[in-house]
C-alpha cells in the first residue's frame, strides 16, 4: 500500500509539471504549425496521407503514425493545440508508469520508484515531455518495447510479447527515426546473447517481423508511389554520403563529452554534482555488479549504449547529433542508475550517505529550476497564449474587413501563424488590399534578416496602430498606393 501512496504521488507531481498552463508555456513554431495544418486538412478535407513529419536527412520522412495519434486530440478540442500537448503529456505520466512497472518486475519496487521519481521531476525531461512534437511520445512505445524484449528473454512463451516487440519498434521508428533506429541492433544483440533461453522459433520471429512491417506499409506504398524517394535518399545518406565512419581521435572525445554532458545534465545541474554523481556511479558498479539482476540489467545496458558506440562514428547530417535522439534512452539510463543505486544502498552500508546526498541534491536542483521555468518565461519566449492573443486582436480590429497579413518569424516560414489565421478565422486569403496586419517574433540572433524584413515593410506600408502581446509585436499598417 505504502508504494502504491508514493507512486501516486510520483504520477501526480509527474502530470502537474507537465500540463501546468499548458498554453502559457507551449512553443507553437514551425514543426508544430506545420503538422497542424497537415492534421485540418485530414479533419477538415478528409485528406489522408502515407507519410509524417520531415527527419532532419533531406528526403526521408517518418511515417504518418505520430500525425493520426494526436489527430483525435485535436478533433476533442476542435483544432486547440493544447488538447494533443496535453494528451502526449499523459502519454509520457503513462510512460513513468510503465517504467516503475518494469523496475518492479526485474529489480525491485524501491528500484521503480526510484527511477519514476528520476524521470518525474527531471528539469531537463519535463520540458521534453512538454514539447509537441514527435519526438516527445517516444518513450512510452520504447518503454512498451523493452518490456516485451524483457519478457521474451525471461522465456516467455507468449506470442503477444513478439508481436509488441515488433510493433513497437516499428511505431517507435514512425516517432523519431534517429532515436528509435537503434532499438533493431540493441534487441537483435539481446536475443543473440538469450537465445538459449529464450523462445525463438519460426512463428515468434515470423510475428514480430509482420507486425513491424505493417508498419512499414504506408511509407513503403509512398516510396514506389515516388520514384523511390525514400529508398534512394537512405541509399545517399548511408553509401553516398559515408554517415558511418571512423574519425579522429579528436572527434570522439568531443563526443564522448556531449554524452557526458548530456545524461548528467538530465538529473543535475552544475559541473560539481554531475561529477560527484558519475564518480560515485562507477564506484558502486565495481562493487555490486555481481549483485544485480544479470538479464535485465544486461539487456538495459545494451538499450542504452548501443546508440552512444554507434553514434560515434555519425558523421551524417553534417555531423549533428542532437539531445532527443537519446529520447527512447533516457528512462533505461534512469532505470541503470535506480537499480544501481538501490542495490547499493543494500549492500554498501557507506554508499547510503552519498546516495541520500545525491538523490537531495537531484530533488532541490530539479525543483528549483522548475519552479522557475513554470513562473518566470524567458524575455523572447513566444507561447500559444500570445500567438492566440495577437490572431484574435487582428480579426477583431478588422471588424470583417478584408485584410493581408505578414509575419516574420525566426525559422521564416509561418507555419504557426498559416494555422492559427486559419483556425481562429478561416485564413485571410484575400488578394491585395490596403488593410496589411504585420505580426514580429523577437528574433535577437538574426538581427540582419529581421531589419531587411522591417524595412520592406517600411517601404510599402505605414503604422497605423500598435499592440503588444507579450513579446510579439503587432501592427496594422495601410498599404500604400
Amino acid at each position: 500500500m505504502k508504494h502504491k501512496i508514493i507512486l501516486a504521488i510520483i504520477l501526480g507531481l509527474a502530470l502537474f509539471l507537465r500540463v501546468y498552463r499548458t498554453q502559457d508555456f507551449l512553443g507553437f513554431w514551425y514543426d508544430q504549425g506545420r503538422d497542424a495544418l497537415v492534421i485540418w486538412d485530414l479533419l477538415q478535407k478528409h485528406k489522408f496521407f502515407l507519410i509524417g513529419p520531415t527527419t532532419g536527412i533531406e528526403g526521408i520522412f517518418l511515417g504518418p503514425f505520430y500525425y493520426y495519434f494526436i489527430a483525435p486530440a485535436y478533433l476533442l478540442g476542435n483544432g486547440h493545440p493544447v488538447y494533443p500537448a496535453i494528451w502526449l503529456a499523459t502519454i509520457n505520466v503513462g510512460a513513468i508508469f510503465t517504467l516503475f512497472l518494469i523496475g518492479r518486475r526485474y529489480f525491485s519496487p524501491a528500484t521503480g520508484l526510484i527511477a519514476a521519481t528520476l524521470v518525474a521531476i527531471s528539469f531537463e525531461l519535463v520540458k521534453y515531455q512538454r514539447w509537441l512534437s514527435n519526438p516527445t511520445p517516444l518513450p512510452f512505445f520504447a518503454l512498451l518495447t523493452f518490456w516485451s524484449l524483457l519478457e521474451i528473454i525471461h522465456n516467455s512463451p507468449k506470442l503477444r510479447y513478439w508481436l509488441l516487440l515488433g510493433l513497437g519498434i516499428g511505431l517507435s521508428l514512425q516517432l523519431e527515426a534517429a532515436s528509435a533506429i537503434f532499438f533493431i541492433p540493441a534487441t537483435l544483440l539481446t536475443l543473440i546473447i538469450y537465445r538459449k533461453s529464450s523462445p525463438i522459433n519460426f512463428k515468434n520471429i515470423l510475428t514480430a517481423l509482420i507486425f513491424f512491417g505493417i508498419t512499414l506499409t504506408p511509407q513503403i506504398v509512398f516510396n514506389f508511389r515516388h520514384e523511390n524517394i525514400l529508398l534512394n535518399s537512405f541509399s545517399r545518406f548511408l553509401v553516398t554520403e559515408n554517415s558511418f565512419q571512423p574519425s579522429l581521435y579528436n572527434f570522439y572525445l568531443q563526443r564522448l563529452n556531449f554524452y557526458y554532458q548530456e545524461f548528467t545534465q538530465k538529473f543535475y545541474a552544475d559541473p560539481q554534482s554531475s561529477l560527484l554523481f558519475t564518480v560515485s556511479l562507477i564506484i558502486f558498479i565495481l562493487f555490486v555488479r555481481k549483485k544485480l539482476p544479470s538479464k535485465p540489467i544486461l539487456a538495459s545496458f545494451i538499450w542504452w549504449v548501443t546508440p552512444l558506440i554507434i553514434l560515434l562514428f555519425y558523421h551524417g547530417n553534417k555531423g549533428y547529433v542532437w539531445g532527443y535522439y537519446f529520447t527512447g534512452i533516457y528512462p533505461i539510463f534512469a532505470l541503470l542508475v535506480s537499480a544501481i543505486w538501490v542495490t547499493s544502498f543494500k549492500h554498501l552500508r557507506w554508499s547510503r550517505g552519498i546516495i541520500l546526498i545525491l538523490f537531495s541534491i537531484f530533488l532541490y536542483q530539479n525543483l528549483t529550476q522548475l519552479k522557475t521555468y513554470l513562473t518566470h518565461p524567458g524575455p523572447y519566449g513566444v507561447s500559444l497564449t500570445s500567438q492566440i492573443q495577437a490572431v484574435d486582436w487582428i480579426y477583431q480590429n478588422a471588424s470583417g474587413r478584408p485584410f493581408n497579413t505578414d509575419v516574420y518569424v525566426p525559422p521564416v516560414i509561418s507555419y504557426a501563424y498559416d494555422y492559427l489565421f486559419l483556425w481562429r478565422g478561416g485564413g485571410a486569403t484575400v488578394p491585395l488590399v490596403p488593410l496589411l496586419y504585420t505580426i514580429q517574433e523577437p528574433d535577437p540572433g538574426h538581427q540582419t534578416l529581421y531589419d531587411t524584413w522591417f524595412t520592406r515593410q517600411s517601404y510599402y506600408s505605414s503604422v497605423e496602430e500598435t499592440k503588444l502581446f507579450g513579446p510579439l509585436i503587432v501592427q496594422r499598417r495601410a498599404r500604400h498606393k
